[in-house]
This record gives structure tokens, sequence and C-alpha cells, in this order.
């Protein structure tokens, strides 16, 4: 069977990959596409190389659901070292100014960070894949011009200080997709009249998925030796735990495979649902009919033939 047809028929999968400081999402991809043999693979966002932790990584088919993770919160754990601004607001970057760091307590610190809890108004950083007028803003950031980026609305649910050791805070946050944690580090540093940046940061969380589900790159190349990939592969459904799941077999499953409507018990404040064959494989996304609450209609068909 050729690669092209194994693919087209592969039912989709994820893996939770414990991604390293160092390396890029795009390079945890590449190593992925190598050890499955798929090339449909792309990753649940991006975790700059400065960052390690949980990078989910969509394999197949599974791939036409990443867009789904996006509501999800994203938790993170940051170190962040006041005194000092730099042009990327993290440690790879070049400082461009120092300035004393008031003495602040932890108590302090946590009123300080009030202002940036709950929905907010932030402007990403210069080095970020944010496009203006077509150009990514860390492509101009490189050629040294200075982009003007909008801000955007964004969510931070939680944010504690859980650590201050001058000139460092540790900080925990929950966060919505779009989020720039290097941008709050900034934003802190500016409040505090110190500047400020990121050193270490990792994600430790999307959804209902933690950094401990997480496989690092070594295991899953000892594994794709030992023709065992697929044994730390998930379900794509267990990223969504949350949603109404339908099993369907039979005739049911074969018209959501074409793509046609069918009738199932509507559930009380989801307009949204997985389709799940009797292997426990995502068959489609369905999504509730506006004029019948008991119908459903395909949104995004995954399974084949």
């Amino acid at each position: 069977m050729s690669r092209r047809r194994r693919e087209r028929h592969h039912p989709g999968a994820v893996f939770l990959v414990d991604k390293p400081k160092g390396p890029t999402s795009h390079d945890i991809v590449r190593d992925v596409r190598r050890w499955t043999g798929l090339r449909r693979v792309g990753h649940g966002g991006t975790l700059d190389p400065l960052a390690s932790g949980l990078l989910p990584v969509f394999v197949g088919v599974a791939t036409r659901l990443n867009e789904y993770l996006a509501p999800y919160r994203k938790s993170y754990e940051a170190t962040v070292l006041l005194g000092q601004s730099t042009d990327t607001d993290d440690s790879e970057g070049q400082v461009i100014e120092t300035a004393a760091i008031p003495e602040v307590s932890q108590q302090e610190l946590n009123l300080v960070l009030d202002q940036f809890r709950g929905e907010i108004e932030q402007v990403p950083p210069q080095y970020s894949a944010v496009k203006r007028d077509g150009v990514a803003a860390y492509r101009a950031a490189r050629a040294g011009e200075r982009v003007e980026i909008d801000a955007r609305a964004v969510t931070v649910h939680e944010l504690t200080a859980t650590t201050v050791a001058l000139p460092y805070v540790t900080l925990t946050m929950s966060v919505s997709t779009g989020t720039y944690v290097r941008a709050i580090a900034r934003d802190l540093g500016q409040a505090l009249g110190c500047g400020a940046h990121v050193t270490e940061m990792r994600r430790t969380a999307i959804g209902a998925k933690s950094a401990n589900d997480g496989h690092s790159p070594e295991s899953l190349q000892a594994a794709a030796e030992a023709g065992e990939i697929w044994s730390l592969a998930i379900s794509p459904a267990e990223l969504f735990p949350d949603w109404p799941h339908f099993h369907l077999q039979g005739e049911q499953l074969l018209r959501i495979k074409r793509g046609q409507k069918i009738r199932h018990a509507p559930v009380d404040g989801w307009d949204k649902a997985l389709a799940l064959n009797p292997e426990n494989e995502v068959a489609a996304v369905l999504r509730r009919d506006e004029l019948s609450a008991a119908t459903w209609q395909p949104e995004k068909v995954l399974a084949s033939g």
C-alpha cells in the first residue's frame, strides 16, 4: 500500500510529547513523521525553543481535529527575571534595558498581577508569529524593523506568583489560546518599572491532559526503533473527554461516513459531539441541527469508506 493510501486509511492518533527545552515544535513534528512514516502530522500549539512541556502531536486524519483543541485552557509555569528587558521578552534575546528592582513581597506582587487577570488586551511580543501586512512580526524584527502589533483580547483564568526570590519570580497561570507568557512577563516588568523577561517556561497542561501524560522524544524514538510506536499513541477522543461521545455502528455509522444526517438524542448544553466507531476511533465531528435538537449533521468526517 502506498504511503498516501496508508495515510488515507489510518484512523488517526495523537502523541502527547513532553518537549524538552531546545528543539522547536516543528522539530518534534518532523521527528514524529519519521517515526510513524506518515507525512500528515501537526502539533496542537507552538512551544518556543526555550519552553518545555506538553505538545500534542496529531497524526493522520486526526490533524483535522486540531482546531477543536483551541478553546481549552493552557497551563504554564514560568520563571521571570526582573530588572532586565530583552528584545524577545525571553533570555534568548538581547538585553535592551536594565533597571533597579523594587523590593516587593509575594503578596504585593500578586496584587500587581491582578491587572493581568481575567479578560485583558495583550500586545504580542515583537518576536512572534503574529502577522502584520502579511509579514510575521519576528521576520521584521530580525531585519531590524519594529512592527506595530495590535493588542488582542485574551483571557487569563489564573495567574499567581508562587515563589519570589528576587530578582527571580515564579509564575503559574492558566490562559486562553493566543496568550503569550512572554508578554505577561514583559508587562509585569513594565508595571514594576524595572523590566522583566522569561528565563524558563514549561507548559504543564492543556485541558484534561498534563505534561505528566507526555512521552519524551527519546522514549518515542526507542518505541519506534522497536516497532512499537503506536503503543504510545492515544485516541484523539481522549483530548475531548467533556464532549458527548456517540458510539455508532451499522446504518448510522454508514450515514455519517457518507456525510448524511442521523437521529440521536440531544445533549443539554452541547451543539457538537464526537461520533465513534466500534473500535472507539473518531469517525466524525457532529453538529446539532439548528431546527431539530435530535438531528446531528457531520461537520467533519474522518472515517473512510
